[in-house]
């Protein structure tokens, strides 16, 4: 992963542009903030579906989602280290849900951060906070909707509804006192949680690159607003308990 990584900023860099927008290609830059995001970078490198639709997604994706999945969306995620540079922690990402990206009520799904460094204090890991612990409904945090987090879930939890950040690009969903649980984790770790996890990520102080590989997964396509069409992919991962035919090539 770290080739593609080299590969993609590369290719970002022969175009930066000092403001944060997309690109032609669905990728977007986020130059001034030391942040970059790739998304579904498996459309420009094929052999990243080895990971998508491995088998050992195929076992955490089952064990939450149950007997049908699709893989929904991806994302690269690469901070830019700090190191000594007074970029006022820019590459810090704000509370926020991932359904609170999705600007309508739909099905959560499921969000598998994968660790490509080793994610640590310094180098800006992500917290999450254990969803009992969500704030209770005031005037700073609304709820949009509930839902369960999983199909085999009993109890509904809440979408808050999410504020453009006064600093940067990010949303924010959540601006209680709760430190939430770091997560500090070797290479090659797997964070799996909920859409409606709240969870957050703190500046990148080192001098190196921190980068994280977010593959998301749904029990049901994730659709769009108007129900027309997929929001991202809608592939099919496990079908009646078994991987999809049109994926088995990935695990040979």
């Amino acid at each position: 992963m770290s080739k593609v990584i080299e590969r993609a900023i590369a290719k970002r860099d022969k175009d930066l542009r000092p403001n944060v927008e997309a690109n032609d290609d669905g990728l977007i830059q986020c130059s001034t903030d030391g942040k970059y995001f790739f998304f579904m970078h498996e459309d420009n490198e094929p052999d990243m579906h080895k990971i998508i639709f491995s088998s050992y997604m195929e076992q955490i994706v089952k064990a939450v989602l149950g007997d049908t999945a699709y893989y929904t969306h991806s994302e690269i995620v690469v901070k830019r280290g700090e190191g000594d540079k007074d970029m006022s922690g820019r590459t810090a990402f704000a509370w926020h849900q991932d359904s609170g990206y999705v600007p309508y009520k739909h099905t959560p799904y499921l969000s598998c951060w994968c660790a490509l460094t080793e994610m640590t204090t310094n180098n800006g890991t992500i917290s999450v906070l254990p969803i009992e612990r969500n704030p209770s409904e005031d005037e700073n945090h609304k709820i949009n909707w509930c839902a369960k987090p999983r199909p085999s879930a009993v109890t509904e939890f809440p979408c808050y509804q999410h504020r453009n950040d006064d600093t940067s690009p990010d949303l924010v969903g959540y601006s209680g006192s709760d430190p939430g649980i770091e997560v500090l984790c070797p290479v090659g770790s797997i964070v799996v949680f909920s859409s409606l996890t709240l969870h957050c990520s703190s500046p990148n102080h080192s001098k190196a690159l921190r980068s994280a590989y977010n593959v998301q997964y749904a029990s049901v396509p994730l659709m769009s607003e108007d129900s027309q069409s997929f929001r991202h992919k809608a592939d099919p991962f496990i079908v009646e308990s078994k991987i999809a035919h049109e994926v088995e090539k990935w695990q040979q």
